[in-house]
């Protein structure tokens, strides 16, 4: 068993090596990579795209009309019956974000068995900078007055096609079937494959009513083992989905919403080029660990979505 000596000079090493030319090599970077987007509700589920460079452009092509016609023996379609495909350009531009993790002498003494500290630091690392960019791919705003929020706009502010006023009330049926039939019928063929993204209130709320009655379907939505469907969709609780007021041109206070979209339609792109630097300080006995990263998100298909505001938390 190593001294608590060793190990901080062991760890001393590591991350001198861990941030060796500042920018991870592939394999760090897609074990990185994986451990942060296996956390939070959206990043574990959306479409990311690791990107080398710091803007990309994604092709989108599909059909949103029906494609067949009678078929006549001999006979060619005419040019009216003849379709041609949707096609458009998401671009994903990067913007810059940063996460610090200060470790201190102790945990690391306490909490590394054997030799795995880089793992243990790049661990602790993924798992901090997934909340913050959690929080700003859904809640990002250029016009926020916070100065993380502001850096880009996200998946709240981006859904703005078909928007259901829940007028303050605590989520019912009638309101998520409000928001289903405010999506045009061509996208939502499964509904199964959708996800309501809510806050986690909203989603106990909506537990409690399957909870209530006396059937095993609703003793599994209390044990909280599966996600509890609207209408055949799966409703996710999300933290960084936080409450808000609003004063105009109705007054609500503590209200959230409820974002409505196949998970797949929310491209997060992130540049490879990751960047980690390190410290010590060593009168307050920390490691000091700077990751700086680049992130943007869009949605590939905007009407394909739904949000229900003003949801009472």
């Amino acid at each position: 068993m190593p001294s608590n000596r060793a190990i901080i000079e062991k760890a001393t090493m590591t991350l001198a090596d861990l941030a060796s030319g500042g920018r991870m090599n592939e394999q760090q970077f897609n074990t990185f990579f994986r451990r942060m987007i296996a956390a939070p509700t959206i990043l574990n589920s959306a479409r990311t795209i690791p990107m080398n460079s710091d803007s990309q452009k994604i092709e989108k092509i599909g059909f949103g009309q029906r494609i067949l016609r009678p078929g006549v023996e001999g006979t060619a379609l005419t040019e009216g019956q003849r379709t041609k495909p949707t096609t458009g350009t998401i671009k994903l531009n990067t913007q810059e974000v940063i996460a610090e993790i200060n470790i201190s002498y102790d945990t690391i003494e306490n909490n590394i068995e054997g030799d795995n500290i880089r793992t243990t630091i790049m661990n602790l690392l993924a798992d901090r900078a997934s909340l913050d960019l959690e929080e700003l791919i859904i809640n990002g705003d250029t016009d926020s007055s916070d100065e993380y929020l502001a850096l880009i706009d996200g998946v709240r502010k981006k859904v703005s096609s078909h928007i259901v006023d829940a007028e303050g009330e605590a989520i019912a049926k009638e309101i998520f079937k409000r928001g289903i039939k405010a999506v045009p019928n061509q996208y939502l063929r499964n509904p199964a494959d959708w996800r309501y993204y809510t806050n986690t209130g909203v989603e106990l709320d909506w537990r409690d009513t399957f909870a209530n009655r006396q059937t095993s379907g609703g003793d599994q939505s209390l044990d909280g083992g599966r996600l509890v469907n609207a209408y055949g969709v799966p409703v996710n609780g999300i933290a960084m989905l936080q409450p808000y007021n609003v004063t105009s041109p109705v007054a609500y206070t503590d209200v959230t919403d409820a974002i409505l979209t196949h998970p797949k339609n929310i491209v997060v792109g992130m540049n490879r080029k990751l960047q980690i630097e390190v410290d010590k300080d060593i009168s307050r006995r920390v490691f000091i660990i700077v990751l700086t990263a680049k992130i943007d998100v869009q949605i590939e298909e905007e009407d394909a979505t739904a949000k229900i505001i003003h949801i009472k938390a």
